[in-house]
């Protein structure tokens, strides 16, 4: 039952973050791609799942779970990276606001991610001791 409230918890900040960033993405949507909406959508959905995918494997087997994160980090990272590629050579005229956008909400969610999931780690750590 804690860890569905430590879930509901980070999907209620994730939320608030993604409201603030299509606050601020609409200000400047005449400088970002016309696809940013669809970009934000896309970074929610795949912080809530790769969230929920790291927080069982810590509970399966905590040293397993530095493999899982550091596997899914570059698999993420070569789907990120083939999305931009394939987007640019389609699209050229739209390519560079489009990586420009699509790299800024990465970092923006990876930021988040890295935070909650180390802030979590270290609490485990500080309550096994």
């Amino acid at each position: 039952m804690e860890q569905n409230v430590k879930d509901s918890k980070f999907i209620k900040q994730l939320c608030l973050l993604t409201i603030v960033i299509i606050a601020v993405s609409a200000a400047l949507r005449h400088t970002l791609t016309v696809w940013w909406p669809a970009i934000v959508c896309f970074f929610f959905i795949i912080s809530i799942v790769m969230y929920l995918l790291s927080e069982r494997a810590k509970r399966k087997d905590m040293r397993k779970f530095a493999n899982f994160y550091m596997g899914a980090t570059v698999v993420k990272m070569m789907l990120y990276l083939t999305i931009i590629f394939v987007y640019i050579v389609n699209f050229k005229e739209d390519g560079k606001r489009f990586a420009i956008t699509f790299l800024c909400y990465y970092l923006i969610y990876s930021i988040f991610e890295t935070y909650k999931l180390s802030r979590k780690d270290k609490k485990s750590s500080d309550g096994n001791k």
